[in-house]
């Protein structure tokens, strides 16, 4: 595992098996980012220095989400 603690949502869409607009509209919406996500600084922040507002997933939500790897 990487020493990486973010992740981005099109590295998340590949963990999860969904696609990066599915993740990224899970962020768009504030009820359920917070519902899939949690608060900010929690499972997601807003990417540093982003003057686009871009987000990044924290890696241990997104794997929890993604459930144990299958052998």
């Amino acid at each position: 595992m990487s020493g990486k603690t973010w992740m981005s949502p099109a590295e998340a869409a590949e963990l999860l098996e969904v696609s990066p607009r599915t993740v990224q509209r899970s962020l768009a919406d504030p009820e359920q980012r917070q519902a899939e996500w949690g608060g900010e600084g929690e499972g997601w922040r807003h990417k540093p220095l982003s003057t686009r507002g871009t987000y990044q997933l924290r890696r241990s939500w997104v794997e929890r989400k993604a459930g144990p790897p299958e052998a």
